[in-house]
């Protein structure tokens, strides 16, 4: 598998990741074609010059999404001229920090679902994710660091955002009513409904704040919210992010991955179809997020169920 993927990294390394992971995740499953998109958005930051002093961090963050020893190699296999001096660097930090392992945050990994066996799912994760960003940080290493600088997130008493991330025709409000346990839906299809059409985008500003407003509310509020929106690229998600921040909320994207034909399919029958223009823009934008932008990370297939998890009960990179 690790060497399918890197292959297929090599092949498809000039292919938007969002259309590549739909396309493959069909034929391949939706875990191993989101690593191959991950591969395929990360090798190019190995051709860079990079600050030394940062450099060890900016790896770890990487091994979250990507065994960084297939990782290095697709970014040697189509590096171009001094570009490959700096791949080969990079491996050379790597393998002196320990991150060039098949699995470098295993043992944490592990170590910490053992100590926080009998907690809630949702605590669990949190403590995770926030021992996984120390980790990132250089700021830990060991099972009993983490256990000590997670306690505050075991009683899991802090609010939830579901926030969804995928083109028009994806799934989105088809995996949302399947979910339990939601207690406010923000969607921006109908704050503009609500104004008069949910096609009409002149007034976009406007219905953001409203959401976002309407968001900082009901995470004030606790229990689950759904944040409905395409949230396509980083951007996007940042503002989301940002109220999610201040409010302390556990943040799961929910990503849904689906191959283009299929969502062109979709929107032929659509109650609400966007126009094929407005599609293709949508999937020019779409940069799905990487593992580790979020506490935890749902991969959501054609199918409409999770078919693949980043947190504490995936099987790592």
């Amino acid at each position: 598998d690790d060497r399918l993927g890197g292959v297929l990294a090599a092949l498809f390394h000039d292919v938007p990741r969002g259309r590549l992971a739909g396309a493959l995740a069909g034929p391949l499953g939706m875990a191993q074609a989101r690593r191959v998109a991950d591969l395929v958005g990360l090798h190019g930051a190995l051709h860079r010059p990079f600050p030394d002093d940062e450099r060890r961090s900016g790896l770890a963050r990487m091994a979250l999404a990507a065994d960084l020893r297939v990782l290095h190699a697709v970014a040697g296999a189509v590096a171009e001229g001094t570009s490959g001096e700096q791949v080969e660097w990079s491996a050379m930090i790597a393998e002196e920090a320990g991150l060039l392992g098949r699995e470098p945050l295993r043992a944490l990994r592990e170590g910490l679902r053992s100590a926080l066996e009998g907690l809630g799912g949702d605590a669990v994760e949190r403590c995770w994710a926030q021992a996984r960003d120390l980790w990132v940080d250089g700021r830990l290493t060991t099972v009993e660091e983490a256990v000590a600088a997670t306690w505050r997130w075991r009683s899991g008493d802090f609010p939830s955002l579901i926030q969804l991330v995928g083109p028009s025709g994806s799934g989105k409000s088809t995996f949302v009513g399947g979910l339990a346990g939601v207690g406010t839906r923000v969607s921006l299809d109908e704050l503009r409904e609500s104004r008069g059409s949910r096609a009409d985008q002149r007034a976009n500003g406007d219905v953001l704040r409203d959401g976002l407003d309407r968001l900082d509310r009901a995470l004030a509020a606790g229990g689950t919210v759904v944040w409905d929106a395409t949230s396509l690229n980083r951007q996007q998600r940042s503002l989301v992010g940002a109220v999610a921040h201040r409010r302390d909320a556990f943040v799961t994207h929910a990503v849904l991955l689906v191959d283009e034909a299929e969502l062109v399919r979709r929107n032929a029958v659509r109650q609400h179809p966007v126009p094929p223009d407005v599609l293709a823009g949508q999937l020019h934008r779409f940069v799905p997020p990487y593992p580790g932008d979020a506490h935890r990370t749902w991969y959501v297939g054609a199918s409409g169920a999770i078919e693949d998890t980043d947190g504490i009960e995936s099987g790592g990179t």
